[in-house]
């Protein structure tokens, strides 16, 4: 004898199966924010490192003048713990921070080398570095810079 609807444990089955299929979709959405959080603090990365850029760039290099070097500035043992270990081993550089969504004052650490090729060219890397969820993430960028004549 068929019935009009359905049983109990038919609801319950249907139930269990809306369930997985609710817990799925919500993995999938948490996964979806911290992937678009970590996009977002790349792009803030490679936009402070083309700022670090930009300073280097502006920085006297000239016959009579050469202004062009490495960072010099320690990091402070309180700056330490937010820097990627590959910035904290270099000991020198600057912080920059930014607020993002709900994070006041993310800490990126960036770092300036200058390495001589001969004497009219340097080799200028910035390094930036942050800690999201107790992983470390970096982003280079180089260039060279030429002597300005004067």
């Amino acid at each position: 004898m068929l019935e009009g609807g359905g049983t109990l444990i038919e609801v319950m089955i249907a139930m269990v199966i809306s369930l997985l299929v609710f817990f799925a979709l919500m993995q999938t959405a948490l996964v979806s924010i911290d992937s678009n959080m970590e996009n977002n603090l790349r792009d803030e990365a490679a936009n402070i490192a083309a700022m670090r850029m930009e300073q280097a760039r502006n920085l006297r290099y000239t016959q009579s003048t050469d202004s062009l070097v490495s960072d010099a500035t320690a990091f402070t043992a309180g700056e330490l713990p937010n820097c990627s270990a590959a910035l904290a081993a270099l000991i020198n550089g600057e912080v920059v921070q930014r607020d993002f969504r709900n994070i006041a004052g993310f800490t990126f650490c960036t770092n300036r080398t200058v390495a001589v090729i001969d004497t009219n060219t340097r080799s200028v890397t910035i390094r930036v570095g942050w800690r999201w969820r107790n992983e470390d993430y970096n982003h280079n960028l180089s260039t060279i810079v030429r002597r300005q004549s004067g």
